[in-house]
């Protein structure tokens, strides 16, 4: 987890954080293990509050207090919210906000709901809200992960389909992750997609010096033809305003930039960003003691581009471990969360001490009067800062 800092001139976003603002903020005066090039700061610890429903004391965060890569700005816009307990460092993992929460009995259930869209965005945490989503839940397990693996939220893929529902050369069986900080869809074969009409479809396309991929887009938009199958289940990526960008700056005319990019040689082959995210309901059922870590896909409610048959497709299998692990209770009621604005946090009600000499006024004085006073009384002689038994007064007063 981590938020930019107010002294952050040239942090990327709109919003950051002002500890001076926290009554309990800690500056634990070491680096944020994630640093990158595009942002750099230090580890912090603060009260974490969900709307005053949910709060933990004493959350470690980085506070990012420097960022000077505008082309990576993307990787952390206005902070990140980490949601993905680490599988392999289990002190890492106890620490993690959601494990907390589940242990001081503040969640109903260890899952948490996540829709990407643009147009509906949301997160529900300690159980799944029905109308987010349509069709059946497609829950599978998150792979146990290789320490030496980039990503550790890995599953299996069936495969990914093309124009034509046509299967994609080396996407079978093979294993995938979800990236939200991901921009594209990295697929094994790039270069075979696009040249291939049985896979791209009949698209026009160019690959520019810096390795960007870009479709024809001068008189229509294309399709960029993309479907994930998991456990049986394919779920169609977005092309227009996902896959395809039509405004772009890093195209020429007459193109707009495709996300899509190629694989590289290590794990996972498959990396789904952004476009599928926006593309899917996202259920996440972390792990606790007894269970290991799932994921759930279904369709985004609402009016999405999707059929009657697809959302009516059911999973293959189901887990093993589902009548244990993947059985939530339902609220029975929704929580009323309270905010404190930043104008209300910066109203000022603490006394304090005001050093001065008495005034005595009556009518109105005429402006030479007065201020030709302060400038004879703003700044008084150092022996008058002395308890000397003089007119001074000491009194408290309070900010409203």
């Amino acid at each position: 987890m981590a938020v930019y800092s107010s002294s952050c001139v040239l942090c990327s976003g709109n919003t950051s954080f002002d500890s001076t603002m926290s009554a309990t903020f800690q500056a634990l005066n070491y680096s944020w293990p994630y640093n990158k090039r595009a942002y750099f700061g230090n580890t912090s610890s603060d009260t974490m509050s969900f709307g005053g429903v949910l709060s933990l004391p004493q959350t470690e965060f980085g506070l990012i207090e420097s960022g000077g890569d505008s082309s990576l700005s993307y990787l952390l816009y206005n902070g990140r919210l980490g949601v993905f307990p680490d599988p392999v460092n289990a002190t890492a993992a106890s620490e993690h906000f959601l494990s907390r929460l589940y242990a001081t009995n503040q969640l109903l259930n260890p899952v948490i709901g996540m829709r990407f869209d643009p147009l509906s965005p949301k997160i529900t945490i300690g159980a799944l809200d029905e109308n987010d989503y349509q069709g059946n839940l497609n829950w599978v397990p998150i792979i146990t992960p290789n320490a030496s693996w980039s990503f550790r939220n890995m599953f299996t893929l069936d495969g990914l389909k093309g124009y034509n529902g046509s299967v994609l050369p080396n996407s079978s069986a093979t294993y995938a992750t979800l990236d939200s900080v991901f921009v594209s869809v990295s697929i094994p074969e790039l270069t075979t997609y696009l040249a291939d009409a049985g896979y791209a479809g009949p698209i026009n396309y160019t690959i520019l010096p810096d390795g960007i991929v870009a479709y024809v887009c001068n008189s229509s938009e294309p399709y960029v033809a993309l479907t994930a199958t998991i456990n049986g289940v394919d779920y169609p990526i977005d092309s227009t305003g996902n896959l395809v960008r039509s405004i772009s700056s890093i195209t020429k005319w007459g193109t707009c930039s495709v996300g899509l990019s190629a694989w590289d040689s290590s794990q996972p082959h498959i990396n789904l960003g952004l476009p599928f995210l926006r593309s899917v309901y996202l259920a996440y059922r972390f792990p606790t003691d007894s269970c290991p870590g799932f994921y759930g896909f279904a369709f985004p409610s609402g009016n999405v581009n999707r059929t009657s048959s697809q959302i009516a497709q059911t999973p293959a299998s189901t887990p093993t471990q589902s009548s244990q692990c993947l059985v939530f209770s339902s609220p029975t009621a929704t929580p009323s969360p309270s905010f404190e604005t930043v104008q209300q946090i910066q109203t000022l009600t603490q006394k304090y001490r005001v050093w001065g000499e008495q005034i005595m006024c009556s009518g109105l004085a005429r402006w030479s009067d007065l201020s030709s006073y302060l400038n004879d009384h703003t700044t008084p002689p150092a022996d008058r800062l002395r308890d000397d038994g003089d007119d001074r007064r000491e009194s408290t007063s309070t900010l409203d």
